[in-house]
């Protein structure tokens, strides 16, 4: 057959070819795609939210993927947590370990202490480290962090995690079970607790960096691993053992440079949690409504750019097997405001924003933006073409539904006392 037949042929099925590709993807090629809304004193307004509504309604789970240390990602959380409830979503979901989700669940239920308890916590737990202030919880550093628990709180949401617990939060969870002794065992183990927080503290502040001999040294230490032994049999629970455990082994898979097998066990995991909570809540995976939050690159259906089928996947498959869909948002920033300058991602190499710049020029600095790709498989991959998408858009598209680019990036107000 010759080559003008199976391009013919190929068509005919509805299969994309360069030769039915009419130009490239533009703004303007972008523009009916693309929406606009502003978060006002914690409320979303502008044509761009009903965008939103209409595609939280129809969706099961509602995922949102975003990037470490974002003011705009918790400020987003916030506004659209309403949104939400009044689809009927009662269950949010992070990408924190899941004894810190436990407390944030239960700090939520006076809503009104939350960023204050949380700011206590960041100063009595925070590390100091090459002259840097380190935060134990590193996805609650922030006042607008602590907001959107706040919200969840004052909405009557559950709260659960399925993450892993930060390496630096490690004398956090000692003193967690500590407390969750009676009173007569706490008297038992006092010095055995003091000790082993003296240990931790010392290994803090010798680490500098070094985090191969951290993970070593805690995972030699007699005395850390005899209190760890002994809470897995003290405790109802086995959750804050097990989380310290597993914070030390990716800590030491971390510094090992073992990134496959590090992210191999983080999958298993948060699947594996994921499941663990929901059941101990009384979540219904057939009918409820689920909102997560985590990191963009985790939380899309398909394949990961860290080359496994992750959380996002199974809830997306889990949702079609129910007879209904996911909806999977990503956020990309553009605009960031850091140490005083004004930078625009897109002009900065080697970060998504510059890999994905046909997308996210579209975003302004003084208004959020929303673009629905949804439409965009079919647009691009069957006949008749209308435009032609690189590599890194192509996989996007097949992996988000919705990219949210926030407006003018500013930096977060940390959440502790100097």
């Amino acid at each position: 057959m010759s080559v003008q037949k199976i391009v013919l042929s190929l068509c005919l099925l509805g299969i994309s070819t360069v030769v039915n590709a009419q130009d490239s993807l533009t703004t303007t090629t972008l523009r009916t795609k693309i929406h606009h809304f502003s978060i006002v004193d914690g409320k979303m307004v502008g044509e761009g939210v009903d965008l939103l509504k209409k595609a939280i309604a129809k969706a099961q789970f509602t995922l949102v993927g975003d990037y470490p240390d974002s003011k705009s990602s918790s400020d987003f959380t916030n506004a659209i947590l309403p949104i939400l409830d009044d689809a009927q979503y009662k269950t949010m979901a992070l990408g924190v370990g899941v004894p810190t989700a436990r407390w944030l669940h239960t700090l939520a239920q006076e809503p009104t202490t939350v960023v204050s308890e949380l700011r206590a916590a960041n100063s009595i737990y925070a590390l100091t480290e090459n002259k840097k202030t380190i935060l134990p919880l590193p996805d609650m550093k922030s006042v607008e962090d602590a907001r959107f628990i706040q919200k969840a709180g004052a909405l009557q949401w559950s709260i659960i995690g399925f993450g892993s617990e930060s390496w630096n939060n490690l004398p956090w969870l000692l003193d967690q079970m500590y407390a969750a002794l009676s009173d007569t065992k706490q008297q038992e183990y006092h010095s055995r607790h003091a000790k082993c927080k003296a240990i931790l503290s010392k290994m803090y502040t010798t680490r500098k960096g070094d985090l191969l001999r951290f993970a070593t040294s805690l995972k030699n230490s007699a005395p850390i691993q005899d209190f760890l032994g002994k809470m897995a049999v003290e405790l109802d629970d086995s959750a804050l053992p097990e989380a310290f455990h597993s914070s030390i082994e990716i800590c030491r898979m971390h510094a090992q440079k073992l990134y496959f097998e590090k992210n191999q066990l983080r999958v298993r995991e948060e699947k594996r949690l994921l499941r663990q909570e929901l059941d101990l809540s009384g979540f219904d995976i057939d009918h409820d409504r689920l909102f997560v939050k985590w990191d963009l690159n985790f939380l899309s259906r398909g394949f990961q750019p860290y080359a496994f089928y992750g959380l996002g996947n199974t809830l997306s498959e889990i949702a079609e097997y129910n007879g209904n869909t996911s909806l999977h948002i990503g956020m990309i920033p553009r605009y960031q405001f850091k140490n005083g300058h004004l930078l625009d991602l897109t002009t900065q190499k080697n970060t998504m924003s510059h890999r994905l710049s046909t997308l996210v020029q579209a975003g302004k600095k003084d208004i959020w933006t929303v673009i629905d790709l949804r439409q965009m498989i079919q647009e691009s991959q069957y006949a008749p073409v209308k435009y032609l998408l690189n590599e890194p858009l192509l996989d996007l598209i097949k992996r988000y539904d919705l990219i949210v680019i926030p407006a003018l990036e500013q930096e977060a107000t940390l959440n502790h006392n100097n």
